[in-house]
């Protein structure tokens, strides 16, 4: 099978998972981005591309659930995982709320979830998509706030910025390629069985892996 796996702070524990289901592929040089072992190749792309490359090339992949929205792509979605556990949230200089946002400028690297979800609350604002740094954005002036992912919000406060509505929350997830679910069921029902009892059930990922 092949296993899109999203390079950064989720393929650690991406990894890990795959070794527990029994699937060994040795990433041997950082700079190459595919790898195979065993009839099983695997592709390592940004955590934002897991879906696509999933849907194209793939059969089975990880990402976060905020990528998977963000993405709009059709792709089945049969397991949360256990980690990468975080939020999208609103945030901007202490003193604002919800109230202020409407047409204010907001910088975010979730551009389709952001508009979605203001629209949604009546509030109509400019987008403006950045890939990165976005802790800059209000204090450069290039915006008056930001959409970004918070894990402990150290960030958050060292920027000076306040969170101000979280909009949902995110986890990795497992997704499957809708035609290999189909070509290759069984292959991937298995696969779907084990990482979920491992997914609920700490000490047997231990037993696989030497650790969680």
């Amino acid at each position: 099978m092949k296993f899109v796996i999203p390079r950064g702070r989720l393929m650690e524990n991406s990894m890990l998972l795959l070794k527990a289901t029994g699937i060994y592929i040795d990433i041997y040089d950082e700079r190459k981005l595919m790898f195979g072992e065993n009839g099983n190749e695997i592709i390592l792309p940004r955590a934002r591309d897991v879906p696509v490359y999933t849907e194209y090339v793939g059969d089975i992949g990880v990402c976060g659930t905020d990528s998977l929205v963000e993405s709009g792509i059709d792709l089945f979605a049969p397991l949360s995982l256990n980690f990468g556990k975080c939020r999208l949230s609103i945030l901007a200089p202490e003193g604002y709320d919800m109230d202020d946002l409407d047409g204010t400028d907001i910088a975010t690297k979730h551009p389709v979830i952001t508009e979605r979800y203001l629209n949604s609350s009546g509030i109509r604002a400019n987008i403006i998509s950045l890939n990165g740094s976005l802790e800059l954005a209000p204090e450069t002036g290039i915006a008056d706030a930001i959409v970004d992912i918070v894990q402990t919000g150290e960030t958050m406060r060292k920027n000076h910025l306040v969170e101000i509505r979280k909009i949902m929350d995110i986890q990795a997830t497992l997704v499957v390629n809708r035609v290999s679910q189909k070509t290759k069921y069984d292959e991937i029902n298995k696969f779907i069985e084990i990482a979920g009892e491992m997914d609920g059930n700490r000490k047997l990922c231990e037993k696989y892996t030497g650790r969680y």
